[in-house]
């Protein structure tokens, strides 16, 4: 009875283990996955800010502007797709707290976007793209400064401080130098995170 007791309690100790281990295997993945989003999405969305002060402030051949345009559209189509197969498709050994809490951050922070188009659109009766940039930022920050504590990676809290400091920035300057403000705030605060998140990770992996 004992013996049985004790390889009952070896099998529930090895799959505690078990459980464990892959917990920590899907978290590592989880910051090598959004570090890698990071650098994609920060590319995306500092490339179309950046070009479109870009746009405004030079003037530029028509056929320059439709392909740099056709290549905006292209990349956001394949980091919705990748983001899509990291999110639904890919395969986690285990679901863990802070892939669930990020995951409804963000999507709460796209949610408060598009609620506040329309708020902004009732009272207004126009969208007024000069107050939304600063308001989207502030947004943004938020998600930044949750997911740096949910991950207890605190750069990321630091790239939503910095959002915020670009978000009062941009509210005093016009709408197209607010492009170029906003394209600087997201390399700072997407795609350097994003490769340091990236890189750790990967190196720590290359130890084991």
């Amino acid at each position: 009875m004992e013996k049985a007791i004790d390889q009952k309690e070896t099998l529930d100790a090895k799959k505690s283990l078990q459980i464990i281990n892959a917990t920590i295997e899907t978290s590592k993945k989880l910051l090598t996955d959004d570090g890698l989003l990071l650098i994609c999405w920060g590319f995306v969305f500092s490339f179309g800010n950046l070009w479109r002060y870009y746009k405004q402030a030079v003037l530029t051949a028509w056929w320059i502007r439709n392909i740099l345009d056709t290549l905006q559209i292209l990349f956001g189509i394949a980091v919705i797709a990748l983001t899509a197969y990291f999110i639904f498709f890919r395969k986690k050994k285990a679901i863990t707290y802070t892939a669930i809490s990020t995951r409804f951050v963000w999507i709460g922070v796209i949610i408060a976007h598009n609620m506040m188009v329309l708020i902004t659109k009732y009272i207004l009766t126009d969208i007024n793209f000069a107050l939304l940039q600063p308001l989207q930022l502030v947004l943004i920050g938020f998600a930044f400064f949750v997911s740096g504590g949910i991950y207890r990676y605190y750069l990321l809290s630091v790239s939503g401080v910095i959002m915020w400091i670009a978000a009062v920035t941009a509210a005093r300057f016009s709408l197209n130098d607010q492009f170029l403000i906003r394209g600087i705030a997201e390399v700072i605060c997407f795609i350097i995170p994003g490769i340091l998140m990236y890189t750790s990770q990967k190196k720590q992996t290359a130890h084991v």
